[in-house]
C-alpha cells in the first residue's frame, strides 16, 4: 500500500455553498506534477430544482454484477431517484420490486440511478473533481464516482463510433471513488483496460484508509483526479492518495466521460441488509478545471467561477413591503424574490427556473416570485435560480440563498420592518392580490 502523501502547507475546510475556499500556496509533491491553481472548465452544482438533462443521461440499461437494482430516469415522482433540492443532487435507491422495463421487464428488487455525461460532458486531461458523502452504512450498497472512454457501446448512442466494449482500448474505466459498505473502512481507485490484463501494467487497484474507519463515509470529501497524459493521481480532500505513472499507457489519451450510480447487492454490493430501505448518495458539485497560473487554488469547485467576468450572471434579493430584507416576518406581508441578471444581450431570449418548493402558495412570472408568508414556521428555507440563454443553453447562471424565516415577538420589532399592518389585516391581502393581478397583465419576455 502506498502511504498517503499531504500537500503541504495547506489547511482544508469541508465546504458548502457559499463558502470562500481556501487558497494555499501549491508546492510540488515528489509524487505527483506541481501546479499553479485551476480554472474551472465545466461544473454543475446541481442548484435547480431536477436534473439538468443538458449534463447527464440516466443510464437506464444498465445491468451488470448480478445487481438487484433498476436504474430509472425518475426525478419527478414521490419515489424519484434523483433529488436535486437544497444545492445538491441525492441519489436514492429504494427497495421496490419491479420489472424494470428497461431491461425486458426482468425483475429487480430496488430501484436507482445512474447518470453519466457521455456525449455531452466529456474531458481529456485535467482535475475531476466531485464533494460527495454517503448516508448508510448498512450492507449491500455501492456508490461510485468513476469515468470511462467515450467510445464505449453504452447508452447514450450518438453513431460517433460507439463501438469499443470494456475494457479494450476507447472503453477503459478509472474509478476516482468507489465505496462497498461489505468492506466499509476503505475506498478504491481503480484502473480497468486491456493493457492492465495484458502486461500487468497501466495502472493499479489502491486502496486509501478512512482515519476513522467506516463512518467517515458519512462526512463531506472532495474526491478527485488529476490526469495528464503521463501521470494520474488520487486526492481525498488535500490528501493525495496515490500517483500513477500511465506513460507507457496507450489508453487514457482521449476523452472520458464521468459517472454517478448507487448499486445495490450482486458480486461487489455482497449481502443487502435486510432492514434496509433505501440508500443515499449526495452531491454538491462536480467539475471539470484545468491548469491555470491565474491563482493557487487546490481545488476545483465553484467558487473559482467569476461571477463578474462579462459572462451571463443572475443574483437574487428579498424585499417585503417595498424594502430589502434579510430575515422574513411572517407578519409583515407579501415577499418578492427578484432575479437580478446581468450580462443579457439584446438579441436573445431567457429562462428563469425556480427552486422554491417550499415556498406557499408561490406566483412565479418570469424574474419575480410572490408569496405570502404568513402560514411559515420559523426556520430556514432555500431557493435558487437558474437563468438559461434559450439560444445557447450551455450559457447559464445559478444563483441560490437560504431565506431565515424569524416572527417578531414584540410591537416594536414589528413597527421596525413593516410600515403597514400584518398580512393578516385586510390592506396587506389586498396588496397581495393587487400585485398578482398586474404581474399577470405585464408578464414580460426577457430581451
Amino acid at each position: 500500500m502506498i502511504s498517503n502523501i499531504e500537500r503541504n502547507p495547506v489547511t482544508f475546510l469541508p465546504k458548502k455553498h457559499g463558502q470562500a475556499i481556501v487558497l494555499g500556496t501549491f508546492l510540488a509533491c515528489t509524487a505527483a506534477p506541481a501546479l499553479a491553481g485551476w480554472e474551472v472548465q465545466w461544473i454543475d452544482t446541481f442548484n435547480g430544482s431536477g436534473v439538468n438533462w443538458n449534463n447527464w443521461t440516466a443510464q437506464t440499461e444498465a445491468n451488470y454484477n448480478n445487481e438487484v437494482q433498476c436504474y430509472t430516469d425518475d426525478d419527478s415522482s414521490s419515489e424519484k431517484n434523483y433529488d436535486v433540492s437544497d444545492g445538491t443532487l441525492k441519489i436514492i435507491a429504494r427497495k421496490k420490486g419491479n420489472n424494470c422495463s428497461t431491461l425486458n421487464n426482468q425483475y429487480k428488487s430496488w430501484t436507482s440511478g445512474r447518470l453519466n455525461s457521455k456525449d455531452k460532458q466529456e474531458f481529456l486531461y485535467g482535475r475531476i473533481e466531485s464533494r460527495i458523502r454517503f448516508h448508510n452504512l448498512e450492507g449491500g450498497t455501492w456508490p461510485a464516482f468513476w469515468m470511462l472512454e467515450n467510445r464505449i457501446k453504452e447508452q447514450p448512442y450518438k453513431n460517433d463510433d460507439d463501438f469499443s466494449h470494456w475494457p479494450n482500448a476507447g472503453a477503459g474505466e478509472i474509478d476516482v471513488w468507489e465505496w462497498f459498505s461489505n468492506e466499509p473502512d476503505t475506498y478504491i481507485t481503480n484502473f480497468f483496460n486491456e493493457q492492465k490484463y495484458i502486461s500487468n501494467d497501466c495502472g493499479n487497484e489502491v486502496r486509501y484508509s478512512y482515519p476513522n474507519g467506516a463512518s467517515d463515509v458519512t462526512n463531506w470529501h472532495n474526491y478527485a483526479m488529476e490526469w495528464t497524459a503521463d501521470n494520474i493521481s488520487f486526492y481525498i480532500d488535500s490528501t493525495l492518495v496515490v500517483s500513477q505513472d500511465v506513460s507507457n499507457c496507450p489508453q487514457y489519451k482521449e476523452p472520458m466521460f464521468v459517472l454517478l450510480n448507487v448499486a445495490m447487492g450482486g458480486m461487489l454490493g455482497g449481502n443487502i441488509d435486510a432492514t434496509l430501505q433505501k440508500a443515499t448518495m449526495e452531491i454538491d458539485y462536480i467539475a471539470h478545471c484545468q491548469p491555470s497560473d491565474e491563482n493557487s487554488a487546490i481545488y476545483c469547485n465553484e467558487d473559482l467561477v467569476d461571477d463578474d467576468n462579462g459572462e451571463l450572471n443572475v443574483n437574487i434579493n428579498v424585499t417585503q413591503n417595498g424594502a430589502n430584507i434579510v430575515e422574513i416576518n411572517p407578519a409583515n406581508g407579501p415577499v418578492t424574490l427578484n432575479a437580478n441578471p446581468s450580462n443579457l444581450t439584446s438579441d436573445t431570449d431567457y429562462s428563469y427556473d425556480w427552486s422554491i418548493d417550499k415556498l406557499p402558495s408561490a406566483i412565479t412570472i418570469d424574474d419575480k416570485v410572490i408569496f405570502d408568508p404568513i402560514s411559515m414556521e420559523n426556520g430556514s428555507y432555500y431557493v435558487s435560480v437558474t437563468l438559461t440563454d434559450q439560444q445557447q443553453s450551455e450559457y447559464s447562471d445559478t444563483d441560490g440563498l437560504t431565506l431565515q424565516v424569524k416572527a417578531s415577538t414584540t410591537s416594536e420589532d414589528a413597527s421596525v420592518t413593516s410600515p403597514s399592518e400584518s398580512s393578516s389585516g385586510g390592506s396587506a391581502n389586498q396588496f397581495f392580490l393587487a400585485t398578482l393581478a398586474l404581474l399577470c397583465l405585464v408578464r414580460r419576455r426577457y430581451i
